[in-house]
């Protein structure tokens, strides 16, 4: 019961550090909005972590398919495919931006 209440209170504090205002000199009011708050909640607590996985199991498979990638000279791009791009959705794109 304990890890229960204890994963319902860090999931509760990390919406509310997703929704709280940064306090930047360059916030602007129309570009944040309740929908992306939830957005960015959406995003924090499932698209992350999906994403992350992602990477690593990309990276798996990059491991499994680079010696047929370099028989066929294509290691970039399988790489590129199967590791760079997840890795970026995930941790470069802005916290509740789906546009990328």
């Amino acid at each position: 019961m304990n890890k229960i209440i204890a994963s319902m209170v860090v999931g509760l504090s990390l919406a509310t550090l997703a929704l709280a205002d940064s306090g930047t000199a360059s916030y602007d009011s129309d570009s944040w909005s309740v929908e992306r708050g939830f957005a960015a909640v959406g995003d924090l607590l499932v698209v992350r972590p999906l994403g992350a996985a992602a990477s690593v199991g990309g990276f798996g498979l990059f491991a499994v398919v680079s010696p047929f990638a370099a028989m066929a000279d294509a290691t970039d791009e399988i790489f590129d495919t199967l590791v760079e791009k997840p890795g970026e959705y995930t941790f470069v794109r802005d916290l509740g931006d789906f546009s990328k």
